[in-house]
């Protein structure tokens, strides 16, 4: 087993995707037998401690010697990050007894065979990064503070219908999802410089916010012909794979070849078709061929892959009908319903315009949009493509004490029809009715509201009349660009007089164009010393009789210009003048030092991700992340159940792998689970620790006052380190790593 450790994520992204587009749960009747469930839970408090057994690098001694380093180079520096929440996702199967399903103008009798999906996220994060420098020429005391909370959830119920012969007739789908994510940011205190007489305060706030959900969505399908997918997937043998479609796409090109018949004989040749001349040409390329009598000519194709019973396809009229070969299976009309809502909301707040030249909130911008959405449909069009890899070789599981012999395989964890049933109803949630707004939409137009808020460019106008037009282009006070163009005149001699004006109706600039002609174009250049709104005026005046023929005005908004505050000025004259490039370097350096006594020590070195099949029901049921290392040349189960082939992980992740009894358990335990309270145990989320740094750092501040006496920075950092990420981690490594390269840079 020589897989790439790249594939190891695979099928679970796979899973993930899938379950990233499900929906609402229905309990399983009570009366039901034999269930078979599995799934996994993941609790993320335990990130930081996974990220250790799995790269052998202590998060929190790095963490400290970050800050530690920033000290000794004289910058106070903590940070601190606290993550909790849980994800869980569970899978269930069963058959639900038999009914007479509606089919074809008759009834057959068909198995529910039930699949319930059932995801539940849930996490809180809160971060705060306190620093503090200063020289006599310039520094900083500042507090950036960062959260985020959100909730996914899904529940999908999917019944499929299936005879006595494994034949699957059509499926039903019901569905729900709640998507609702927020975040915040804060930066607060203050630039200085000339020993602290200079002082620019900050306060910057962010706040945005995304939800969207599928209260309901269902929907049905049935297929036009019996599909015999299950009786391929009972035949598939250890080493090969399969593949499976609905629909056709109606825009393929197929490139047809045609063989004169009295020139060419097409034969199949076990594989292929092969198409020889008795002069010896040989074509063995061919997957599809078409033998037509009345032409006496074969037409072949190979833009449909290889399948063994194309065998027969000389006895297929296809390509005179202009239709294709049957690739796959059909469905009816798509048909059913959803009802969705979505909301948006930005907010940003303290940007110092001030200090440039622009009016105090001039930069606060807030967008925020909802609506709500329901609607039915019968959609002609309904996609699949799925498929599986089945590789040769059997192992035993274990489940509620009890055995099964499965197969490792690459494919969906949830049934082909699920799969794809979930993509076409979301697309259609997701798309609404024509003209209701979608999430895309809300984004695109909150998003375009804000920069038109942020922007401080330039402005233009058009004005045409009968003999006369005129264009505006602002790109700033110095750059008003105004273009004119007259016609149809009597030849003669005439005027155009271009006047600029202000808000105020104050004359900023003139000019004059004379010309002799029956035509005329051409374009002044003018400046203003003011912004606002700006209004053109051109006359077209006939000079040989001494009378207008035409007055157009255009007007537009003069941008204003960026006028940085002399306390601007200083500060970034202080922090060019002070002995900021020696402190970071010296931070790059201290950081060196301190970290090049880490080194990663990863336990494995190779892995793979596979879902488990069983051939006796062929179904998933469960999935598998198996690891190795070259020095123990062994194989083992890092997520999942426990098997025979595969022993237990010497270093672990603290994901818990439910099967069996074990997992319709969890699944009753969390389905009533949807708030974020419900989900996350806000008493182990151990914010206290951020909130009193951040209060004292505000409080400090907002006073004037310096460290609390008695308390060091150094004392501040002991024990102060709840979660820690790995992102941020990294990050602030990758900083020091840069700091570090700038002074052999200048060398």
């Amino acid at each position: 087993m020589s897989k790439s450790f790249s594939r190891i994520n695979a099928v679970l992204l796979s899973l993930l995707l899938c379950a990233s587009l499900l929906p609402q749960n229905v309990a399983a009747d009570e009366t039901t037998t034999e269930h078979f469930a599995f799934g996994m839970e993941y609790d993320w408090s335990d990130m930081d401690t996974d990220f250790e057994s799995m790269t052998g690098l202590p998060l929190d001694e790095i963490l400290a010697d970050v800050m530690q380093s920033a000290d000794d180079a004289g910058i106070d520096l903590l940070i601190l990050e606290e993550l909790t929440g849980t994800s869980s996702m569970i899978i269930d199967q069963y058959e639900d007894g038999t009914t007479m399903l509606d089919y074809n103008g008759g009834t057959v009798e068909v198995t529910k065979h039930v699949t319930e999906l059932t995801v539940r996220h849930g996490s809180v994060a809160d971060m705060a990064i306190i620093t503090e420098w200063s020289d006599a020429r310039a520094g900083w005391d500042l507090t950036i503070s960062g959260s985020a909370e959100g909730v996914f959830n899904v529940d999908a119920y999917y019944i499929e219908y299936r005879d006595a012969d494994d034949l699957l007739y059509g499926h039903d789908l019901e569905m729900s999802m709640d998507a609702d994510q927020s975040y915040g940011f804060g930066l607060q205190g203050s630039l200085q410089a000339q020993d602290g007489d200079k002082v620019m305060p900050l306060n910057i706030q962010m706040e945005m916010g995304v939800d969207y959900s599928v209260n309901s969505a269902e929907s049905s399908v049935l297929y036009t012909e019996p599909s015999d997918i299950f009786q391929q997937l009972s035949a598939l043998q250890g080493g090969e794979d399969l593949g499976w479609e609905v629909g056709n796409d109606e825009d393929e090109y197929v490139y047809w070849r045609d063989f004169d018949a009295n020139d060419w004989t097409c034969e199949w040749n076990g594989e292929m078709y092969d198409c020889t001349t008795d002069d010896g040409w040989d074509y063995d390329w061919w997957y599809y061929c078409e033998y037509y009598s009345s032409f006496d000519t074969y037409y072949c194709t190979d833009d449909f892959d290889q399948n063994d019973d194309w065998a027969n396809s000389l006895d297929w009229t296809h390509y005179y009908d202009e239709t294709s070969p049957s690739m796959g299976d059909e469905a009816e009309p798509h048909q059913g319903g959803f009802s969705t809502s979505t909301g948006f909301n930005f907010e940003l707040t303290g940007l110092p315009a001030e200090e440039l030249g622009f009016p105090a909130g001039e930069w606060d911008v807030s967008a925020s949009d909802s609506a709500t959405d329901s609607g039915v449909f019968d959609d002609e069009e309904y996609l699949c493509e799925m498929g599986i890899e089945l590789f040769e070789g059997t192992q035993m599981i274990t489940t509620d004490g009890d055995q099964i012999e499965v197969m490792q395989a690459y494919t969906s964890p949830l049934p082909w029809g699920m799969t794809c049933h979930i993509a076409n109803l979301f697309i259609h949630a997701f798309e609404g009715t024509d003209g209701a707004p979608t999430l895309a939409d809300m984004v695109e137009d909150s998003t375009e509201e804000i920069f038109e808020s942020l922007d401080n460019g330039g402005d233009e106008a058009y004005a045409e009349g009968d003999y006369l037009s005129l264009e505006m282009y602002i790109s700033s006070q110095d750059q008003i660009d105004v273009y004119v163009s007259a016609w149809d005149l009597d030849y003669g001699d005439y005027e155009i007089d271009i006047l600029l004006t202000n808000s105020d109706g104050i004359t900023e600039g003139f000019d004059s164009l004379d010309f002799s002609d029956s035509y005329y174009w051409g374009n002044s250049y003018m400046s203003s010393d003011s912004w606002g709104e700006h209004c053109v005026t051109a006359e077209l005046e006939d000079t040989n009789n001494n009378t207008i023929i035409e007055t157009l005005e255009v007007c537009a908004d003069v941008p204003q210009e960026m006028e940085p505050s002399q306390l601007l000025e200083d500060i970034v004259e202080g922090f060019s003048e002070s002995t900021l490039d020696n402190v970071m370097e010296n931070f790059g350096e201290n950081l060196e030092y301190r970290l090049d006594g880490y080194e990663a020590d990863f336990p494995y070195d190779d892995g793979d991700m596979f879902v488990l099949w069983d051939t006796n029901s062929n179904m998933v049921v469960g999935f598998q992340m198996v690891v190795t290392s070259d020095d123990s040349n062994m194989w083992y189960t890092l997520i999942g159940p426990e098997s025979d082939s595969y022993g237990t992980a010497p270093a672990q992740l603290s994901v818990k792998y439910f099967s069996g009894q074990q997992a319709i358990v969890q699944e009753a335990e969390i389905e009533d689970d949807t708030t974020l309270s419900d989900l996350v145990d806000l008493t182990q989320h151990n914010d206290d620790i951020i909130e009193d740094a951040l209060e004292e750092a505000l409080a400090e501040y907002n006073d004037g006052e310096g460290e609390t006496e008695g308390e060091s920075t150094e004392e501040t950092e002991e024990g102060l380190l709840p979660f820690v990420s790995p992102i941020l981690t990294l990050a602030m490594i990758a900083i020091a790593g840069v700091v570090a390269s700038l002074q052999s840079r200048k060398d």
